[in-house]
């Protein structure tokens, strides 16, 4: 697991615009460019914040991207508990 590369791509994602209208734009041609797992870019291309957070994403980086895509607090914390299940 590449759960580094993961939280790098995201955090990049959260921190630059010119990344985020990239990641938009292409979200898996953004996403080929780190090293990060099949699974990994399978889920951050989703926007699988189940998964996401299962994989190692931190929450603190977690919660500012999933806000970045329209995501209510209750259906982020639902999906982030659905890892403790």
């Amino acid at each position: 697991m590449s759960a580094y590369g993961l939280q790098k791509l995201v955090r990049e994602v959260n921190r630059a615009p010119a990344a985020r209208q990239e990641f938009m734009r292409d979200a898996a041609g953004f996403a080929a460019g780190f090293d990060v797992t099949e699974n990994e870019r399978a889920a951050v291309i989703a926007r699988d914040w189940t998964a996401l957070y299962r994989l190692g994403v931190h929450g603190l980086l977690l919660r500012p991207f999933s806000i970045l895509h329209g995501v209510s607090e209750p259906d982020y914390l639902l999906a982030i508990r659905k890892h403790a299940a």
